[in-house]
């Protein structure tokens, strides 16, 4: 394998920042960052929302994020990708590729969170809500305050797999030709020609270092959410 001739300077400059410090365009490990953080942040809000919803006492709203939940989980996430990319011409509307990318992933994602969620709030005692109320609080704060905290660190461990999977869902983004690192690290293989073998084994590797070090992270909070329980019992 000869990894001199096809990571030269410009090729690594591309894949990892695309055009960024020559033409201010966004693109390669960077823009899948960007794209996968971004996934995150906003499933997880809207999962925790969607999954809160589930075990609303009020039968409507149970029902539509039972909807929600079903209908996501059973497509694939390649139809939404498309879907969010030409649907909404329709309506004469024309989101990037980059908001399509993320709105796909944003809605796939979040199914799963709101089922971990849902999950993650049934875990919780039922005597903490009981006290709660009676301090006072009303139902939205004791689900904010008391609720999820609590529900959040025993979700840690699923949230984290399902955290890996958005960032490793984000090269479908090639698909509809984003710059990100898959896309990039395509047209230099398209452009070698002869050396698919060293372009796709580096992509295995940046994607496998990006998605442990994500994982050493989550797992340090969960280790350290597990120190704080027991040393609150002794």
């Amino acid at each position: 394998m000869d990894f001199d001739r096809v990571w030269t300077a410009a090729n690594w400059e591309r894949l990892l920042v695309g055009d960024l410090l020559n033409q201010g365009v966004l693109g390669g490990l960077l823009l899948t960052l960007l794209l996968g953080i971004s996934a995150i942040v906003f499933s997880t809000a809207l999962g925790a929302i969607v999954g809160t919803m589930r075990g609303s006492s009020w039968r409507v709203t149970s029902i539509v994020s039972a909807v929600y939940v079903q209908a996501f989980r059973n497509v694939p996430l390649l139809i939404l990708v498309f879907w969010a990319y030409f649907f909404p011409s329709v309506f004469g509307l024309q989101l990037s590729k980059f908001t399509s990318v993320l709105v796909a992933l944003t809605l796939f994602n979040s199914a799963y969170i709101a089922e971990i969620v849902s999950g993650g709030i049934r875990s919780v005692e039922h005597g903490h809500v009981e006290a709660a109320r009676a301090l006072g609080l009303s139902a939205f704060e004791v689900q904010l305050w008391i609720v999820l905290p609590q529900a959040f660190f025993n979700m840690l461990p699923a949230l984290a797999g399902r955290y890996v999977v958005a960032i490793k869902n984000t090269s479908l983004a090639f698909l509809i030709g984003l710059t990100d690192l898959t896309e990039i690290g395509k047209q230099i293989g398209a452009r070698l020609m002869t050396a698919p073998i060293e372009v796709y084994l580096t992509l295995l590797m940046i994607y496998f270092v990006v998605n442990r070090c994500l994982s050493m992270l989550l797992r340090t909070l969960e280790n350290r959410n597990r120190f704080n329980r027991v040393f609150m019992r002794i």
